[in-house]
């Protein structure tokens, strides 16, 4: 048997009946399913995280963000630009500055099949690096944030989340964790004025040629931008 404990190249499907040919580092057969728990997915070079490139610099979200155009003007934008699907596990931000004047915030993800990168202009490009220290493995994901302006094709909303019923402020704190359905009303807790917010999203599974919009929405929002820094987890197989 071949040893094949990081991620060997992915094979297209097939009717083949074959006895298991992937080993670990001491001969053991994979056995159990790699996908379920990140530790698995970690292992074998299958999972990245990326966040804004310097700690306590914040990038700028859109001034105004209205609900009519939120599939244009996405804060994080991820385009699969390679063969593999790509699976969205969470996203964490904190605001550095609030949207004057807001109603509300919330937040809205749109998934597209475009085939090619709907983003159009704006934002900063981040780099994903593979939690894995000596993993040699690229990942096909083209990831840029802020003030993304984006043109996608027949765009789908996968998620809406209002977070806040009321303005936010400085340090508020949004979490979301994807594929664990909506266990528990979302958790708020109240620091120095602000809110940390834990909430749940959809399974969201990424295509290669598809692009990924998440949004904010934040009606009556004056021309001050959001600011925030972010860290996004997400596995690829």
């Amino acid at each position: 048997m071949a040893i094949a404990k990081l991620r060997p190249t992915k094979n297209a499907d097939g009717t083949s009946v074959v006895l298991p040919s992937r080993t670990g580092a001491y001969g053991e057969a994979y056995n159990y399913p790699i996908s379920i728990g990140r530790y698995g997915l970690a292992d074998e070079g299958s999972y990245w995280t990326a966040t804004n490139a310097t700690y306590g610099t914040a990038l700028a979200a859109h001034v105004a963000p209205a609900i009519a155009d939120t599939d244009t003007k996405p804060i994080i934008h991820l385009f699969n630009s390679g063969a593999n699907d790509i699976y969205l596990d969470y996203i964490d931000m904190i605001t550095t500055i609030a949207n004057a004047s807001a109603t509300s915030v919330g937040f809205q993800i749109y998934v597209d099949a475009k085939g090619t990168t709907a983003k159009t202009s704006g934002g900063t490009v981040i780099t994903p690096l593979n939690v894995r220290s000596n993993s040699t493995t690229t990942t096909g994901v083209v990831m840029t944030a802020g003030a993304v302006v984006a043109a996608p094709t027949a765009s789908k909303k996968v998620m809406q989340r209002t977070i806040k019923e009321f303005i936010g402020v400085a340090l508020d704190r949004y979490s979301f964790s994807f594929g664990n359905g909506l266990l528990m009303t979302p958790t708020t807790t109240y620091i120095a004025g602000a809110t940390a917010i834990m909430t749940y999203g959809p399974p969201i599974v990424l295509a290669p040629g598809g692009n990924l919009m998440f949004s904010q929405v934040s009606p009556s929002g004056a021309a001050t931008a959001m600011t925030f820094e972010f860290e996004l987890g997400f596995w690829e197989r």
